[in-house]
């Protein structure tokens, strides 16, 4: 059997083969994998948002989304939340 190590934060290095948690590394990682759980939950939850643009500025928007090879929503989706991010770095 090829065995792996791997690191386990706040816990060290294992073996995975030979890895057996104590009572309170099992309770780090179900603590991990919850937490885990709940972050993918929170991100996949999403709204609809809806606002008038000006023809122009749609067409702008696909020209461009289609010379990356991307779908016109998730270009603008893209965009704006890389101008987000960079106005909270910014503001925040």
């Amino acid at each position: 059997m090829n065995k792996k190590s791997v690191n386990i934060p706040d816990i060290g290095i294992a073996e995975v083969a030979d890895y057996i948690p104590s009572a309170e590394e099992e309770e780090k990682i179900l603590e991990f994998e919850n937490q885990a759980e709940k972050d993918i939950t929170d991100m996949k939850q999403s709204v609809n948002v809806n606002f008038r643009w000006s023809e122009f500025e749609v067409k702008r928007a696909k020209k461009i989304a289609a010379k990356l090879g991307l779908p016109y929503q998730t270009y603008l989706k893209s965009t704006l939340k890389q101008a987000m991010d960079r106005d909270e770095k910014m503001f925040m």
